[in-house]
């Protein structure tokens, strides 16, 4: 008789005093710990390990991407988001891309198909990079060490290089048709013969994989600052390939390139905690799916069971289908932010749920009656998609508290890498839906509506957690389950990251593979329309979270990171 064979991986938690950072890389985490032993902060830890982590997970993120650092500062208390979001450049046009047959989709976000694939892939699915601006504004305002000692151990292993791992050698394999159509992508992903780097196999040693263009590019980012990426010598390689391949950003675009900066960012509130985040981005869906929830039974059903699983899918779907239909730009479009975080349009929405029933053509809500100003036309966005994006925490000893997400979009972003800087370019473009006439069509200037959740959690006013994931939308849904274990059920940071998790945005209820048999068939029997994934090293059917919580009990710092990737929560 066949019999299924099932592989559960886990992690201990870190444990620290002092100290910690995470990150979904070992030598990353290693790099802000290294801030740490310097006497640096929780933003010097963070930026350090996240330029580290774009030498290391090459494909995850990058200089030529985006990112959002959320900061906590311990001596007054406040908080401040530094949003360094893709903008379109200024060229940029409803119509810009040619699009295929309507019955093709394409991409991460299932907008209809371009022909060539363009709004994904090459030189024209790049948007205005974020990423170096936000981060060295970030570590100008609230770090403390300079930008040489930040960058340091990015450029070290940029430049010695590092043994190349199963996990990042696997990326490059399954990418390797896209590289390989891109020469410089491929001279820097790929040995002078054309050959993969190898992983240590067998008997056999890791290969080194070094990147001495992208250190010299990092060693003039230390040395100038972010004016060397948008206005210098890098800005000047970047425009001569864009120019050369057909691409549309321009000098203009990146001379004009400011982060967000919000004080105190995007806040709620649940059960006793205040939560932190940016606006933007997938934090307004996490606060709903929360608000939903705070007027269920969340206790009573049980973490990891069927009535669990089935509140939480039904909290999320209405959440996005919400997401979908009403936020954007908030520069370009009316957004009902306060309905859409009101307490009572949150008890109206759960009046609606059924404990015992699954919901899988539910439609998105009205906010606009608590909404105060003039009700604005809502759109319809995607339900599909997963991005793949890194993210890190750091907590420092006197209690800042930073979490910072990064990301290309896609794996490699647009799978261009500009000569001899080893940058990979971002393919944010792919953000906006190519058909003209929605909220969220292309516009010149338009700045994205990304998924990221960086979130910060205090207690009494105190600092309790710093949370965060990669994995396109799903990032939300896992965000927002390691909070319930945490908040619900006393779980400690790991075990509440382990945990298996599903996921709704729409008609179908994700679910993972390792959930219980007989949960999966009574959440059938409930009517949830389920779709089993699968995670492992290589496969990221859902988010894939890491955070630091504050012991309420001592004050201890505990560190959890995803179980699956080579993830690593470190502390002094």
């Amino acid at each position: 008789m066949k019999q299924d064979m099932v592989l559960n991986i886990s992690k201990t938690e870190a444990v620290s005093p002092d100290g910690m950072v995470t990150s979904m890389h070992h030598l990353a985490s290693q790099a802000g710990l290294e801030m740490l032993k310097l006497g640096g902060n929780a933003v010097d830890a963070a930026v350090a390990t996240a330029f580290a982590a774009s030498v290391v997970e090459p494909f995850m993120s990058g200089i030529g991407g985006v990112a959002c650092l959320v900061f906590y500062r311990a001596s007054d208390g406040a908080t401040m988001v530094v949003d360094g979001s893709g903008i379109a450049p200024a060229s940029a046009r409803e119509d810009m891309f040619e699009l295929a047959d309507a019955t093709h989709k394409a991409g991460l976000y299932g907008w209809r198909a371009t022909k060539g694939d363009a709004q994904n892939l090459g030189h024209r699915a790049v948007a205005v990079p974020g990423m170096p601006a936000a981060l060295l504004m970030a570590l100008e305002q609230y770090g403390t060490l300079s930008r040489a000692q930040v960058l340091e151990p990015a450029i070290r292993l940029a430049e010695e290089g590092f043994d190349i791992d199963l996990y990042i050698a696997s990326f490059i394999a399954f990418r390797s048709p896209d590289l390989q159509r891109f020469p410089e992508s491929a001279r820097t992903f790929y040995k002078p013969n054309g050959a993969p780097y190898k992983p240590a196999m067998g008997t056999d040693v890791a290969e080194r994989f070094r990147q001495p263009d992208l250190a010299r590019t990092l060693r003039l980012l230390a040395e100038q600052g972010a004016a060397a990426f948008y206005q210098g010598e890098i800005a000047d390689r970047i425009v001569r390939e864009m120019e050369r391949q057909g691409g549309i950003l321009s000098r203009e675009d990146l001379a004009a390139y400011q982060p967000l900066l919000l004080q105190p960012g995007l806040v709620s509130s649940y059960r006793g905690l205040q939560l932190v985040g940016p606006q933007a981005a997938g934090c307004p869906t996490l606060f709903e799916a929360l608000n939903i929830l705070e007027n269920l039974d969340v206790d009573g059903a049980g973490f990891g069971s069927a009535a669990f699983y089935h509140l939480v899918a039904e909290a999320s779907r209405r959440a996005f289908l919400d997401r979908f239909t009403y936020l954007a730009d908030p520069s370009r479009v009316e957004v009902p932010w306060e309905g859409l975080l009101s307490k009572g349009y949150a008890r109206q929405l759960a009046s609606g749920i059924d404990p015992n029933r699954a919901t899988p053509d539910a439609q998105p809500g009205d906010p606009w009656p608590f909404q105060p100003g003039p009700r604005s036309a809502p759109y319809r966005g995607s339900v599909a998609g997963q991005e793949t994006t890194t993210h890190m925490t750091a907590i420092d000893r006197d209690r800042n508290m930073v979490t910072l997400t990064s990301t290309l979009l896609s794996d490699f972003g647009s799978k261009v890498t500009v000569p001899d800087t080893g940058i990979l370019l971002n393919n944010g473009m792919a953000w906006f839906n190519p058909e003209p006439g929605s909220a969220n069509s292309i516009a010149p200037g338009k700045r994205c509506l990304w998924a990221v959740t960086p979130t910060l959690a205090l207690k009494d006013g105190r600092p309790f957690m710093a949370l965060g994931s990669a994995g396109g939308r799903r990032l939300i849904t896992s965000v927002l389950q390691a909070l319930l274990g945490v908040v619900h059920f006393n779980l400690g940071v790991q075990q509440a990251l382990n945990y298996p998790r599903v996921h709704s945005e729409g008609p179908a209820t994700f679910v993972d593979s390792l959930i219980a048999p007989d949960t999966l068939e009574r959440l059938r029997k409930m009517g949830h329309q389920l779709d089993v994934r699968e995670e492992n090293l290589a496969a990221s059917g859902f988010g894939r979270p890491n955070g630091i919580l504050i012991d309420s009990d001592n004050g201890v710092l505990r560190g959890g990171v995803n179980q699956y990737k080579p993830a690593w929560a470190l502390g002094l």
